[in-house]
């Protein structure tokens, strides 16, 4: 995750002319150079929570809140703070550097090489040059790999649209959405069935509404498609657990 220049060459200015604004955003400066990354994520919340919506300030303290995430490997939080950053300022090329690096790390691989494209053609820092250059050969090679993995004439576009059905499916599942999120990974598994990843999300959400048959079917395909797939393994173990279960409740209801 890039540290460099993650705001502006000069501090703007809070609308609200709050001097507990300004020292706020240096104080996060410090924290960020001196690795104190949980309390940067700290104070910059209680930043973003007090600045109004579209102050000037608003998007580089979301860029360093994507930094001091990203640091903490806190990569979901961090793509989406730089995500947010980019609405409010899509011109900043540090941003799109910054968010492929957190794209990257969430399995937005398509997404990743497309924010360093943006990132070089916005770029007038020599400094960052050699930086992009090297992130555009790594992401281009990912991409591509990615793309050869789902067969001919699959596009960017393609990739980059099945890798978000693959993450919308995740954040479904934290919110306990399962038939919602199960949804989302057989969408992203029409585009390509190469992974053995949405398989095994999809078998968990299954079993979550117990319909173990159509489960145990989602983990023995993520199985063929990588047989050492530990989460598949471990997910039949709990599945024929589960199964025995809901079956003996059902068989005590029926007596």
């Amino acid at each position: 995750m890039s540290k460099k220049a993650k705001q502006s060459k000069q501090k703007k200015k809070v609308t609200t002319s709050s001097s507990k604004a300004d020292n706020l955003f240096d104080l996060i400066a410090q924290q960020i150079i001196r690795a104190q990354y949980t309390e940067a994520v700290a104070s910059c919340e209680l930043l973003l929570n007090y600045l109004p919506q579209h102050a000037p300030l608003r998007a580089d303290m979301l860029g360093q809140l994507g930094v001091a995430h990203g640091m903490l490997q806190n990569f979901p939080q961090s793509y989406e703070a730089f995500t947010e950053a980019l609405a409010l300022d899509p011109t900043n090329a540090d941003l799109w550097f910054n968010r492929s690096r957190s794209s990257v790390y969430t399995i937005r691989t398509g997404q990743a090489f497309r924010d360093v494209e943006h990132a070089i053609e916005l770029n007038t820092s020599t400094e960052l040059t050699k930086q992009l250059d090297e992130a555009l050969r790594i992401t281009r090679k990912i991409a591509e790999d990615s793309m050869k993995l789902r067969g001919p004439n699959f596009t960017l576009d393609q990739l980059i649209e099945q890798e978000e059905l693959f993450q919308q499916g995740l954040k479904l599942m934290e919110a306990g959405k399962w038939a919602d999120a199960g949804q989302a990974f057989e969408a992203s598994i029409a585009m390509g069935d190469c992974l053995p990843q949405p398989w095994g999300n999809l078998g968990g959400c299954l079993m979550m509404q117990e319909r173990y048959d159509e489960a145990e079917a989602a983990l023995k395909r993520a199985l063929v498609i990588d047989p050492e797939y530990t989460f598949a393994k471990d997910n039949l173990v709990v599945l024929a657990h589960s199964r025995q279960a809901f079956t003996g409740r059902y068989f005590h209801a029926a007596s």
